[in-house]
């Protein structure tokens, strides 16, 4: 149940509509010219903490036109940072990624200039850098960095450097994504653009900083050509006060919730030229992919395929098909991770290679069933890495992923043959990323990836105190589900049975390991089970009262979530269920002086919960102990922040608590 005022995963608003200036004072900057008061200060009220501020950014972007290469745009970026500790000295390096192809396919750099400000003896001094400060650096072929190393780096230190960029639209044909939020507080970053009439581009917000500046205004465009000059449009945009972006725990991509501004071309109109449109309906998304060779022109070619749906035309269950076609394809095949793209190559070549990419394999799954009489159809979608997909915004190059979908008696599976460690019905934890488009006959449909499965893990332990060794020792096994099995399984095909024992040998500090057995490590259908028996590494001396700490294995003991405040969502991927057991024999000569007290914690919507009980039977002198974590819900809003994190300070603290026995 959301919150009344909950907010959406991501915040995205179209910002070509008429704006109005937030009354906001502009800091003043000019390239090579410093307070004395920026020199001496040496902390700053948005982060008191920080080891370096930025001080003042900016991009003034333009277009002009060359007649041998075309449209360009051109970025002047002017940059000034303020060192504060030495861990900031990283800052005296920076790099400046530059694109060369053939002449009217490169980037150029140009108007590079950088200083460095410091005092000595109460005296500013600068230093501009030279030839000899500057390097160029090859990344690839095509791709080459340059690179600045400011002298004189030191604690008060100031940095600044400017430059242009000139990008030819055969390079990139959108201004680059500004970000008003980086690694260090930011006290100033602006970005102004000028679009000439000639194109028109969805200009996107995206996060949860407001705009201290938010203006367009009418312009003229001289572009350096009597017949394409015209009128445009200057938008400028700025954030004041930005704090540093936290990379927090269960994130999807910094992309979904850093606060940035970015542009995507929607049309071209060129006098005496065709108007071009690049800003699709999702339908027309839906219309060119069938239409395209490199994705619906692969599923119509499945010839290839005849021989292996005579292999399983014996089986009448269609259950039982999809399942054994599923789990033969998902051991065929190899995965080629060097990209991810939703395009493929020749199926046909993938499939007598028996390697591919995600969306290969994926494809040639859609086409199997399909000749099988399935109803089965590609979804397109963007890993988590990748950022979320906006559904007011119909942009193909926001998709890298390509999965199957197929209904089944009115059931939908979702299906990936690319990790052949996956339940059928599991998608890898990379694609549980919201929606994704599936593309059919009918025009195309958003499908939700929010998972039935869990990360399930229940653990039981029977020990025994045993006061003529001193140990504490006994049997553990460990049952797993869901995510957690699949983790187990990954884990087992990449490393094998003896390195994965001792790994959990690692894992378990506390707890001498003195055999393991595995069971069920290949068999997605199974539960992953894991059985040991222990002894705990602390020896019970002649003490007359113990204490000891009951959760040997899988302890909390540290809180993810360390920031008191958080303005972007909790997302998990996937819900939890943990549950520990624990039966401890404890000996005759000793009686239960106290116990941990039961608790049963829940979430207001009852989405998250922990229960912890103890007690003791003295008819076998046991004390028997649960402690069980349940999270429902694969993303939490951030009003719901304070009560998670709570939450889990509470099992935190619960779990730290020790049984006390006392010698009769």
């Amino acid at each position: 149940m959301l919150h009344k005022f909950s907010r959406p995963i991501w915040v995205f608003s179209v910002l070509f509509i008429t704006f109005a200036l937030q009354a906001q004072q502009k800091p003043k900057a000019e390239f090579g010219k410093v307070t004395m008061q920026d020199l001496n200060k040496m902390k700053y009220e948005i982060d008191s903490t920080a080891d370096a501020v930025v001080l003042f950014e900016k991009a003034t972007t333009y277009f002009t036109y060359d007649e041998r290469i075309g449209f360009v745009i051109e970025t002047e970026i002017f940059i000034r940072k303020k060192i504060l500790k030495p861990s900031a000295f990283e800052l005296g390096i920076v790099k400046i990624p530059i694109y060369r192809d053939t002449y009217d396919k490169s980037q150029v750099l140009k108007y590079l200039k950088a200083n460095t400000f410091y005092l000595e003896n109460g005296t500013q001094k600068k230093i501009e850098l030279t030839k000899k400060d500057i390097f160029e650096e090859k990344i690839t072929d095509k791709y080459f960095n340059t690179k600045l190393t400011f002298p004189n780096v030191k604690e008060g230190s100031i940095i600044e450097y400017s430059y242009t960029i000139a990008s030819p639209f055969q390079v990139r044909d959108k201004p680059k994504t500004w970000y008003f939020q980086g690694s260090r507080p930011t006290l100033w970053s602006e970005v102004d653009i000028t679009i000439p009439s000639h194109f028109y581009y969805q200009i996107i917000s995206g996060g949860y900083l407001e705009l201290a500046l938010n203006t367009q205004e009418k312009a003229t465009v001289n572009m350096g050509h009597s017949q394409l000059d015209t009128y445009g449009t200057r938008y400028n945009f700025a954030v004041q006060n930005a704090p540093a972006f936290q990379n927090e725990a269960f994130i999807s991509s910094l992309e979904d919730y850093v606060s940035k501004v970015e542009f995507e071309l929607s049309r071209v109109n060129i006098p005496n030229q065709p108007l071009k449109n690049f800003s699709l309906s999702w339908e027309d998304i839906n219309r060119t992919l069938l239409a395209s060779d490199s994705f619906g022109g692969r599923l119509r070619k499945s010839n290839y395929l005849k021989n292996t749906v005579n292999n399983f035309a014996a089986i009448t269950n269609k259950k039982e098909k999809l399942e054994r076609v599923y789990y033969y394809l998902s051991r065929q095949m190899e995965t080629d991770d060097n990209y991810s793209s939703i395009f493929a190559d020749d199926l046909k070549k993938v499939f007598e290679n028996k390697k591919g990419t995600p969306t290969e394999q994926n494809l040639i799954l859609t086409s199997l069933l399909r000749e099988m009489g399935f109803n089965a159809n590609p979804v397109i979608l963007s890993t988590r890495d990748n950022g979320k997909v906006n559904q007011h915004f119909p942009l193909l190059d926001k998709f890298n992923y390509t999965i199957c979908r197929v209904e089944l008696d009115g059931i939908y599976y979702n299906l990936d043959i690319s990790d052949a460690t996956l339940k059928m019905g599991m998608l890898p934890y990379d694609c549980l990323n919201g929606d994704g488009r599936e593309i059919n006959d009918a025009g195309g449909q958003f499908v939700n990836f929010s998972s039935n499965e869990k990360y399930k893990s229940y653990e039981s332990i029977d020990a025994k105190i045993d006061l003529k060794s001193g140990k504490i020792f006994g049997k553990m096994e460990q049952s797993n589900a869901g995510y957690k099995g699949h983790s187990l399984r990954k884990e087992f095909k990449k490393i094998g049975a003896e390195k994965m024992k001792e790994s959990l040998k690692k894992d378990m500090r506390d707890i001498k390991i003195l055999n393991i057995t595995l069971e069920n490590m290949e068999d997605q259908d199974k539960l992953q089970n894991i059985k040991m028996d222990f002894e705990l590494q602390e020896s019970i001396g002649d003490e007359d009262i113990l204490y000891i700490s009951p959760i040997f294995s899988g302890k909390i003991s540290e809180n993810p979530f360390k920031q008191p405040e958080r303005a972007y969502p909790v997302d998990f991927g996937y819900g939890s269920d943990y549950t520990y057991k624990l039966t401890l024999e404890i000996p005759k000569e000793f009686t239960v002086e106290s116990l941990p007290k039961n608790t049963n914690t829940t979430l207001a919507d009852k989405s998250g919960q922990f229960i912890f009980s103890s007690t003791f039977d003295a008819a076998t002198n046991k004390i028997n102990l649960m402690s069980k974590i349940m999270i429902r819900n694969p993303v939490y809003y951030a009003e719901q922040y304070h009560e998670l994190r709570e939450l889990y300070n509470r099992i935190i603290q619960k779990q730290e608590e020790q049984i006390v026995l006392k010698r009769k």
